[in-house]
């Protein structure tokens, strides 16, 4: 917990903005990927061709629905790593320029602390929820191979598909 909040206090203003962001993002990305996982399961159970494709289309929609609310966020996080990459350049010039000697080494060292805290933590979050999304998108392409497969491999049994 102490290395967190030494974290927020060097990144400035835009750590708690990413933190924020962060676990919206990733309980998004994990909650995306539980309900793909209870679809699977239900696969798994001996259903007809209609329920089949019924959990199918379920898979495929709910990837997209939460896929258009999770990659906004994926691209906002290096962007606001950026952002707080400028804001802390500004500080330490702002700090260069107000104070001389050993003040002005202080400054730049803290400046440049904000400025790599702030870069580092937008694409940490990114990154990681990239994976995430990619899982999820395999999960919907092998729920949709395995559904082909049954209906390949389905025998109709008196007259019902």
């Amino acid at each position: 917990m102490n290395a967190l909040l030494q974290l927020i206090d060097r990144g400035g203003w835009v750590m708690p903005v990413i933190i924020t962001l962060s676990v919206v993002l990733y309980s998004r990305c994990f909650r995306l990927l539980f309900s793909l996982w209870r679809l699977r399961r239900q696969l798994r159970q001996p259903l007809s061709r209609a329920a089949r494709h019924s959990l199918q289309t379920e898979a495929r929609e709910s990837f997209r629905r939460q896929r258009a609310a999770i990659g906004p966020m994926i691209a906002a996080a290096p962007l606001l790593g950026l952002l707080g990459t400028v804001s802390g350049m500004e500080k330490t010039f702002e700090s260069l320029s107000a104070a001389a000697g050993e003040k002005s080494m202080e400054g730049l060292a803290s400046g440049i602390s904000e400025v790599l805290a702030a870069t580092e933590s937008g694409l940490t979050v990114a990154i990681p929820a990239m994976l995430l999304v990619y899982l999820a998108h395999r999960e919907v392409n092998s729920q949709v191979q395995t559904v082909n497969r049954l209906e390949r491999h389905a025998v109709p049994t008196g007259g019902r598909p």
